[in-house]
């Protein structure tokens, strides 16, 4: 793609040429026809010099008086003529040499100007009228060579061209070093992110034009929210690493023990920590699977994504029947992202399959803020161990994959999007109520969603 520097000079010289061009153009016409008007103005006033001097005799014969004539009038084809007719009587000036002009047909008191082709193919200006002078109709006319007027046209336009030349010149000049200048901060913003990439800043600077500032904030939004993400998927690893940490601990000290063929409970703790080690890893696949194929740059659609996310749960717990019921309340969009909305979705539903015996409800609510709901008719957990579920990590039950950590993930992602997590017990179901509330931008994003 060209760049912005070629277009903008590109689409300024075009622009520059085509006024450049008509204003030639239109300069050279209007000189042109002002020059011809005054042309036109000498040209009558010699006429009226001639009528003036014109004396009819009473048979008729025309006489001019020879100190009304220029002398210009009489050097052979100097290209300034005039002709008089009084009826038959004609008398020309000695310019025109044994040429004649050729007089329009005029009524008395008409005038014209006329484009002519005279002696030697001069182009002329022909002024003629026509007079009544003591009882007699004269005819009159006075034309001049049009090539001098015509060459001093052309000088002016090629100067014209000229200047107009240089002024495109300097306005080319003048536009590189005001767009270089714009577009310094857009360097500047390149710059930013190799500094990024190289780990020196954590989001560009929006020292930017006006033009480019949407641009920077939803990169240093991306950046943010990749940020996150990583951030969760950190806190999810490590939560991994730590439930394991214990279980591959005690195989190793088994193994360090050399367990007999023969001792039944050693071999049960190798079983037990090993189907311990097993259940921790499908759990985490289970999640990569639940947010892995969502698309992170749209909404999370209720009615699109929703039915989705059962049916991948329904396939993970194929071994129970769960019952799930849901209540929208005319809410239809989530204010996050899809992979965002796979997250927190997933993860609750996915504890609650888990536990649940046969029922698990969601609801979500968007009045003063947007509050979603899930209740599992699960076991529960007990009172004492509720706010223990708050933290990072840790789980109902050390023995067996618990809620640790998907809730720990829905908590971290639930506190980017400033909101709260709360967990008691279903009054409906009796299980676990997991309760997550987004503030009051989120709710009005998912009615106007």
């Amino acid at each position: 793609m060209t760049s912005l520097r070629s277009r903008l000079g590109l689409g300024l010289l075009s622009s520059l040429i085509l006024m450049l061009g008509l204003l030639w153009l239109i300069t050279g016409a209007s000189v042109r026809s002002l020059m011809e008007e005054q042309l036109a103005s000498r040209l009558a006033h010699d006429g009226e010099s001639l009528l003036g001097g014109l004396n009819i005799s009473a048979d008729g014969q025309a006489v001019l008086d020879a100190q009304r004539i220029q002398g210009i009038y009489s050097q052979p084809f100097s290209g300034h003529y005039f002709l008089v007719a009084v009826e038959d009587h004609v008398i020309r000036s000695r310019s025109l040499w044994d040429e004649t002009l050729q007089l329009p047909q005029l009524g008395v008191g008409d005038t014209r100007l006329s484009y002519i082709t005279g002696p030697q193919q001069q182009p002329l200006l022909l002024w003629s009228s026509a007079f009544r002078k003591q009882g007699r109709v004269v005819g009159l006319a006075v034309a001049e060579d049009l090539r001098a007027l015509r060459a001093g046209t052309r000088r002016m336009q090629l100067r014209l061209l000229g200047w107009s030349l240089a002024v495109v010149l300097l306005l080319l000049l003048i536009q590189r070093y005001i767009v270089v200048r714009t577009l310094r901060p857009v360097a500047a913003c390149a710059h930013d992110v190799e500094r990024l990439e190289q780990g020196e800043i954590h989001e560009l600077g929006e020292q930017v034009p006006n033009e480019v500032l949407p641009l920077v904030h939803a990169i240093n939004l991306l950046l943010q929210r990749q940020r996150q993400r990583l951030q969760r998927s950190r806190e999810a690893l490590g939560n991994l690493a730590h439930s394991i940490k214990a279980p591959l601990t005690l195989l190793q000290q088994l193994a360090r023990d050399k367990v007999a063929a023969d001792d039944q409970v050693a071999c049960q703790q190798l079983e037990r920590y090993s189907r311990q080690i097993s259940g921790l890893i499908d759990q985490s696949l289970r999640r990569a699977r639940l947010a892995g194929d969502s698309l992170g740059a749209s909404h999370f659609q209720l009615q699109r994504d929703l039915p989705v996310l059962v049916d991948t749960l329904n396939r993970l717990h194929r071994d129970k029947a769960v019952h799930f019921q849901q209540q929208l309340n005319n809410v239809t969009t989530l204010p996050l992202e899809q992979q965002d909305g796979m997250e927190l979705l997933g993860n609750l539903l996915d504890n609650a399959w888990k536990w649940s015996r046969s029922q698990v409800h969601l609801t979500i609510r968007a009045d003063a803020g947007l509050e979603i709901v899930v209740e599992d008719d699960g076991p529960g957990v007990d009172e004492t161990l509720l706010q223990s579920l708050m933290q990072r990590g840790v789980r109902q039950d050390e023995a067996a994959p618990g809620h640790g950590i998907g809730l720990s993930i829905v908590k971290s992602l639930v506190q980017e999007l400033n909101g709260s997590i709360s967990f008691s017990r279903s009054p409906a179901l009796g299980g676990l109520r997991v309760e997550a509330r987004l503030g009051s931008l989120a709710a009005a994003g998912a009615r106007q969603l």
